[in-house]
């Protein structure tokens, strides 16, 4: 037989904060050695008028702490990066990617984050890191989000 308790003797339960510890960020401390491990989701979209055919197109995401003029893609190295094969439908509807940041530090306040899309499919360099939009590229730039779950939408209007 169990003992009542009263709402005065309640027994304190221990809060998760999600912020301060992810698996990531355990992982890439622990086994790599790296201090800052964060997820940022994206959310890609194009027009429906901005490609003509139906074919397959490389999707290229990346991250970067900060960039000289906020339209331009930078010459260096991305925080984080990521590429899949998509269709034209896929990307009206919009496809959602999470970009997995490793680094020193949070810069959140100043990154952004570059999406374009260009004919073909993804190749072997699974992560895009050294991938440079090609003439002719759909793309687009938004700053990363304030705070961590907050989904950063990415619209491809721009043409290199």
């Amino acid at each position: 037989m169990k003992a009542k308790v009263s709402p005065s003797q309640t027994i304190p339960k221990r809060r998760v904060v999600a912020e301060s510890a992810s698996w990531l960020a355990l992982v890439a401390a622990t086994s790599l050695g790296i201090p800052y491990a964060e997820t940022v989701r994206t959310e890609i979209k194009l027009p429906p008028d901005a490609l003509e055919s139906g074919g397959r197109y490389r999707l290229i995401v990346q991250s970067y702490d900060t960039l000289g003029r906020p339209s331009l893609i930078p010459s260096g190295k991305p925080r984080a990066s990521t590429q899949r094969t998509v269709t034209r439908a896929d990307l009206v509807g919009g496809v959602r990617i999470d970009l997995i940041e490793l680094g020193d530090e949070d810069a959140r306040s100043e990154r952004r984050v570059i999406a374009w899309v260009e004919p073909g499919e993804a190749n072997l360099e699974f992560d895009a890191r050294r991938a440079k939009p090609t003439p002719g590229s759909f793309y687009g730039v938004a700053p990363s989000g304030k705070v961590t779950s907050e989904s950063v939408e990415i619209v491809l209007d721009q043409r290199t």
